[in-house]
């Protein structure tokens, strides 16, 4: 029996050269941000650490979505650019971003709070709360301006001021049974 050898296989040998070019020229024709992994905080455009906002007074977590995600409630004259879907504001008077963001840390207030974080907030149940930290303190942060003595020995202090926004952090990280 013969076996075809000659013409055969020059042309599965041309072809499998000619695809092997067309491969290596896709593979130099594509950018090489193509296969980058992209996460809700690398958007272009975006704020601080890939923010539609800057800051934000009046963020809202979702508390069913794990890892947290944040929502930024503030009501301004236009939404950011970054931002993807901006509404009317319910009461009127601006526009809200509704955009969710995907982040361990929760979002930089704008007005900063008159405590740093607090174990103990006493807040109200509007929409966007009036909290106070009923923390007993060694000393009053410097930005609190009506601080009261609790305890006289040792002294504890309390700072009286309210914050129009959600409570911040807290001191004492939590602990899971």
């Amino acid at each position: 029996m013969k076996s075809s050898g000659g013409m055969g296989t020059s042309s599965t040998v041309v072809l499998a050269l000619l695809v092997a070019a067309l491969a290596a020229t896709a593979a130099a024709a594509r950018p090489s941000h193509a296969d980058a992994i992209r996460l809700p905080t690398s958007r272009r455009g975006a704020g601080a650490g890939g923010l539609p906002w800057e800051c934000c007074d009046f963020v809202v977590r979702d508390p069913d979505f794990r890892p947290p995600r944040w929502q930024c409630n503030d009501v301004s004259a236009e939404c950011p650019a970054a931002c993807r879907r901006c509404e009317e504001a319910p009461g009127g008077g601006g526009y809200v971003c509704r955009d969710w963001v995907v982040s361990l840390l929760e979002p930089p207030v704008c007005t900063p709070r008159p405590w740093d974080c607090c174990d103990a907030a006493v807040c109200t149940r509007a929409y966007v709360p009036y909290c106070r930290c009923a923390d007993k303190v060694e000393a009053c942060p410097s930005n609190c301006s009506e601080c009261e003595l609790v305890e006289a020995d040792p002294p504890r202090y309390r700072c009286l001021d309210q914050f129009h926004g959600y409570p911040g952090p807290k001191c004492t990280p939590w602990m899971g049974n």
